[in-house]
């Protein structure tokens, strides 16, 4: 393993000893307030705090305001009337956190966390809205979405400045009882399907969620797979940086949508998801974007199945840590391409605290009888390879809430960071007889510096600079970057 990769994984533990640490002064149970002590004034947007008010039923009264006189004993036990939508049991901590608000990765309700760190609420994938108990009071449809646009300028040489509108998706649920639902994500790429515009209009998710207990539930149809933060909280007004750290898009496929049927759940502060899932196709593979080529999107071949999974541990508000694995033939029936497999892992984590994010991820990716598959290719497409046995890649960023400490900011957060990122899709070339050597300008290092302002949690407006190089002589570049982004 070559230096800069051991040190990615030497922080990663490090932030792994951080975790643990921040974990047992989580535990520590708060002290409540006196009974008549005013509520402190909350920031909308600080994870240790509330995000926003549920939606009141229609015919439900407006709350008092400090100047109303205390409610009388006899109107405060007064039942609600079943006309008024279903009834939402929180803790009083909890009634003013949206199931569908990109809380901070690893958030939780302040009850969560003096309940020994269980983590049972807060949304940035489906996995953590599925298994939020008060969905079980909702029923029928939801509307919702999420896109971004985004302008890439490069600095210096001839390249154009280019403004994209790179995604817009559309989600639609449904709730038909308590225990069976409907999710689905359909996206539209680049603005324009038509002609040679190069847009796509895709299925991106539909599936179908068997509730049983918090602890077990069962998943069907086409989904994201859990490896790797991007492809869980994938939404672009998430993440910092116009575009996605190159490990997601070199190393791990994303957004990675396959057909899969499984299993998921939670235990305390545990989350778990495994799916059985059809493997990659050997014969999309390349040497400059690694296995990405080999997903299949429609009409998939089955001929190989694989299995995929993903836990999750949230000791304490504002922490996450992440380990997912994949493995799968990736043949698919075609004997030329022999008997090649996949095995990939993944570790991620992310720790929020006074303003401070921590943000990392470790991604390998080993791919088996390598010598059979670069001699099929270099008869049926000479460019795609030779492909490496191994792939690695990682990053490291680190942000910090600059308006955090400003009084009466009305809940705004402006996020300056920093990303360092390293990956390499030829690591390792095998050779395999007919002198098959690596291909220069694939292991790509990335800094990326900028800024992300977020006048609510859901709408991110942002801009970077970025440096690119490889280790190629005279290979760098820079451009900047600037991205608006939503979801709802």
């Amino acid at each position: 393993m070559k230096p800069h990769h051991r040190r990615l994984a030497a922080f990663l533990g490090l932030c792994l000893g951080w975790m643990t640490l921040s974990a047992a002064s989580a535990q520590t149970p708060a002290t409540p307030n006196p009974p008549d002590a005013p509520a402190a004034p909350r920031n909308p947007i600080d994870p240790q705090s509330s995000v926003r008010a549920l939606p009141s039923p229609p015919d439900a009264p407006a709350p008092a305001s400090a100047s109303d006189s205390a409610p009388s004993p006899a109107a405060t036990q007064t039942p609600v009337s079943a006309a008024q939508g279903p009834a939402i049991q929180l803790a009083p901590e909890d009634d003013d956190v949206p199931m569908q608000s990109p809380i901070l990765l690893g958030d939780s309700p302040k009850s969560a966390a003096r309940k020994g760190g269980a983590v049972s609420l807060p949304r940035q994938s489906q996995i953590d809205v599925a298994l939020d108990a008060r969905t079980k009071k909702l029923r029928g449809a939801a509307v919702g979405g999420y896109g971004e646009a985004i302008l890439t300028a490069p600095i210096g040489g001839n390249n154009p400045a280019v403004i994209d509108l790179r995604r817009t998706v559309l989600f639609f649920g449904y709730n038909f009882t308590d225990h069976i639902r409907f999710f689905s994500e359909v996206e539209y790429e680049h603005a324009l399907t038509s002609g040679d515009a190069g847009g796509e209009v895709a299925i991106e998710q539909a599936m179908l969620d068997f509730m049983f207990r918090r602890y077990f539930n069962i998943r069907v149809g086409m989904g994201v797979l859990p490896v790797s933060l991007i492809n869980i909280y994938h939404e672009p007004s998430t993440f910092n940086g116009a575009e996605r750290p190159d490990v997601d898009l070199r190393i791990v496929p994303s957004t990675w949508q396959q057909m899969l049927a499984g299993f998921y759940g939670a235990v305390g502060p545990v989350r778990y998801q495994i799916f059985v899932t059809p493997g990659l196709s050997a014969s999309g593979f390349s040497a400059d974007t690694g296995i990405r080529g080999g997903r299949q999107e429609n009409m998939v071949k089955t001929r190989d199945v694989g299995i995929v999974g993903r836990l999750d541990y949230s000791p304490f508000l504002g922490g996450n840590i992440g380990v997912s694995g994949y493995w799968a033939r990736a043949g698919q029936g075609d004997v030329s391409l022999g008997d090649v497999a996949v095995t990939m892992a993944a570790l991620d984590t992310k720790l929020s605290r006074f303003g401070l994010t921590l943000r990392g991820q470790f991604s390998y990716v080993y791919v088996s009888e390598v010598e059979g598959l670069n001699r099929a290719l270099a008869l049926s497409t000479p460019s795609a390879g030779p492909i490496s046995r191994h792939l690695l890649g990682g990053y490291v960023e680190l942000s910090y809430d600059l308006l955090r400490l400003v009084p009466h900011n009305l809940g705004f957060q402006l996020l300056a960071f920093g990303r360092y990122e390293r990956t390499d899709t030829q690591l390792s070339v095998p050779d395999s007889g007919v002198g098959f050597v690596r291909k220069p300008g694939n292991d790509r290092t990335v800094y990326t510096a900028g800024l992300t302002f977020r006048p609510i949690l859901e709408v991110a407006v942002k801009l970077d600079y970025q440096r690119r190089h490889t280790e190629v002589a005279d290979s760098a570049t820079d451009q900047l970057n600037a991205a608006i982004a939503y979801q709802f």
